[in-house]
């Protein structure tokens, strides 16, 4: 199982750019860069790194097609593997904060994904390419400056059933997102059967689990940052949740939803109202939250996800970047392989 690392898009390129070539002298496979409402744009961001790098994959994340015409997602990739060549992948999902804070309604949702997935899949090979789908049309797109032989690599965001039959068929792999073992042996399940279903070989197929890395030196600091950034992971996806908390609690979770989110910018980790027992049972459960001199228990859960066949494993870097880079290389990457 490989590493990949997602780092905050809020860095400048410089930085973005010596913290990804840290990351590939340590063996990590890929550094992911966010598409935030408040952020810096991923393509533009991650531009340098895709120069000066010589093996790393890089790759914006994560995109759609409410807020981006799948062309302009096409032409962005296709140059940003000019750059990085075959180096470049992407995650295609249905939508999160930018969709939410332009007001676009998340309409036909599973359609939506399922169109940029095919438009910007067919616009990286077919040539001349041809698109006409029910919301997205294209005709005769045949850039003749593509030089790099091996084209994005294009997961899909998907975690519920109606998104993960599609995807199994639409996109090159999937991503995940916080899932338990016990979740992820079930999407893998379903994939490798839909794909079967649909005459298609599951030789290959990727999967990816993304999760947020607090392990820092200081035990405190790094259960502070985790608890702070919580409402950013699942809490409100009842089916991921209930494997460890009960219905009122919940229930009590979603009543408070919006002072959760509000830890993050607020720089503070609790809430009135939320015991801070039930915040730390979150943390235990959704993050990879310690110190190095303890990390036993988070060597333990990223092995259960290797003995499952998940390909890669994307964590996200919030602070001490430099050292969880280190090690990553030093302690995990050489127990994952």
């Amino acid at each position: 199982m490989d590493v990949d690392i997602v780092l905050d898009s809020m860095l400048s390129s410089q930085e973005l750019t010596d913290l990804g070539l840290l990351a590939e002298q340590n063996g990590i496979r890929c550094v992911w860069n966010a598409s935030y409402l408040l952020g810096k744009d991923p393509f533009t961001n991650l531009a340098q790194l895709a120069r000066e790098s010589s093996r790393i994959k890089v790759a914006p994340m994560a995109l759609n097609g409410y807020e981006m015409h799948p062309f302009r997602i096409a032409m962005a990739l296709l140059t940003l593997n000019e750059l990085a060549p075959g180096r470049v992948e992407t995650m295609i999902g249905g939508g999160g904060e930018v969709v939410m804070s332009l007001k676009i309604p998340f309409e036909k949702r599973v359609r939506y994904v399922r169109e940029v997935l095919e438009f910007v899949k067919g616009a990286m090979t077919n040539r001349p390419f041809n698109y006409d789908g029910e919301l997205f049309k294209v005709e005769g797109y045949d850039p003749q400056w593509v030089t790099a032989k091996t084209p994005p690599f294009i997961y899909a965001g998907a975690n519920r059933p109606q998104m993960l039959r599609m995807a199994a068929k639409a996109a090159d792999g999937i991503f995940m997102s916080d899932l338990s073992p016990t979740l992820t042996k079930g999407i893998m399940d379903d994939v490798f059967r839909h794909r079967t279903e649909a005459g298609l070989s599951n030789d290959g197929y990727r999967f990816n689990n993304f999760m947020v890395w607090c392990v820092y030196d200081d035990p405190a600091e790094a259960r502070f940052e985790a608890r702070r950034w919580i409402g950013f992971r699942a809490l409100f996806r009842d089916y991921m949740m209930k494997e460890f908390v009960s219905d009122d609690e919940f229930q009590l979770l979603l009543d408070h939803m919006p002072e959760i989110y509000e830890m993050g910018p607020k720089n503070t980790d609790s809430v009135e109202g939320v015991p801070d027992e039930l915040l730390d049972r979150c943390v235990d459960k959704l993050t990879l939250t310690g110190t190095p001199d303890n990390m036993d228990h988070i060597l333990e859960h990223l092995l259960e996800y290797k003995a499952l066949g998940v390909t890669e494993v994307c964590l996200e870097l919030k602070s001490h970047q430099v050292q969880g880079i280190k090690l990553l290389g030093e302690r995990v990457i050489p127990l994952l392989k």
